[in-house]
């Protein structure tokens, strides 16, 4: 509800009028529509993360996770480096390597949760690692995992700061370069026990032609819950992206099938079209950042959300612009005329 709230409030939804061809500038039929979208939330068992504290307190986290362009390195380092107290500067993030610890594939927005789920592990198993590197000789002498957090290249008591010694501290004096631990995501419970979506509220302004059928769109709004937005420049990317591919599901992007011997006839780039600049109008993208309890980070993840309503808010604009309701896609302008 909140998103609906923002995102019509972004949008202007108020302008809106109800009565379908009411609308037109020209040879123009203009229409507004909006649309839900829903995507499950999910986490992958078994992924894993190591990392490494060095004698001068900088730490690597090592995964074989793979980048596609989503931010998984940047998104990661800084979850790493609120994790373990340190500046970004101090932690480096290693991934993209099948010689790394164990990671499963990217997709089905999965791989933040479980990647964070794994470095968490993997931080909890560093913070008893160090504390019994650092034996009775120390301010955290006789504590548990448990009841130590990281903090200023260091551990400290929970609610007593000044029980804190610094990794290089403990590492100069158990004569060690070093200290790694590896973590791996645990059985994702929180799926068994609730469900647990990402939504979307999408806003779509176009223009339809009564001449040649043609839509054009001119703004689209992205208003999205998802739980906590670890970094807004990558999501703000993923959000556009993916409406952008929605888009394209909503007008342009087709397989099509030779009946005589179900060949694909688009089957390249030349053939199959998807949005180009000329396509895409401006977007506007904003979210609720609640964090979720229930997930490793209080994120889930955004990157088939922001595909999701799109082709069926542009549907819902083109009936409010023409009065035809078209429920196959793409929206062609054949399906208007």
């Amino acid at each position: 509800m909140l998103a609906y709230e923002m995102g019509a409030k972004r949008f202007g939804w108020h302008r809106r009028t109800a009565t379908p061809r009411s609308q037109q500038t020209g040879e123009w039929l203009i229409g507004m529509g909006c649309a839900t979208g829903s995507f499950p939330y999910a986490r992958m068992p078994g992924m894993s993360a190591k990392i490494t504290i060095d004698s001068h307190g900088r730490a690597t986290v090592s995964s074989a996770a793979h980048e596609m362009g989503m931010g998984t390195t940047t998104v990661q380092r800084q979850h790493a480096a609120d994790r373990l107290g340190l500046p970004l500067e101090d932690v480096t993030v290693r991934i993209g390597d099948t010689s790394l610890p164990f990671a499963s594939f990217a997709g089905g927005s999965s791989q933040t949760a479980s990647l964070g789920a794994a470095i968490n592990a993997a931080s909890t198993k560093l913070a008893g690692d160090l504390l019994r590197l650092a034996g009775n000789d120390t301010p955290l002498a006789g504590l548990r995992a448990s009841e130590v957090e990281f903090a200023n290249h260091g551990l400290r008591k929970i609610g007593e700061p000044s029980r804190y010694e610094s990794f290089a501290s403990i590492l100069k004096r158990s004569a060690r370069s070093e200290v790694s631990a590896i973590g791996e995501s645990g059985a994702p419970l929180e799926m068994l026990k609730f469900s647990m979506h990402s939504r979307s509220a999408i806003f779509c302004e176009l223009r339809v032609s009564e001449v040649t059928g043609e839509v054009r769109i001119d703004r689209l709004v992205g208003a999205f819950d998802c739980g906590r937005i670890l970094n807004p420049k990558t999501a703000t990317s993923q959000f556009k992206g993916g409406m952008i591919m929605g888009i394209g599901m909503a007008l342009t992007e087709e397989t099509l099938l030779d009946p005589r011997n179900g060949r694909i006839m688009s089957a390249s780039m030349a053939d199959y079209h998807v949005p180009v600049h000329l396509d895409v109008p401006e977007i506007d993208v904003l979210w609720t950042d609640i964090p979720d309890p229930r997930t490793p980070m209080g994120a889930r993840g955004i990157g088939e959300i922001g595909i999701a309503g799109v082709a069926a808010a542009v549907a819902n604009a083109v009936f409010n612009a023409t009065g035809k309701r078209i429920r196959d896609l793409p929206i062609t302008p054949d399906k208007l005329l």
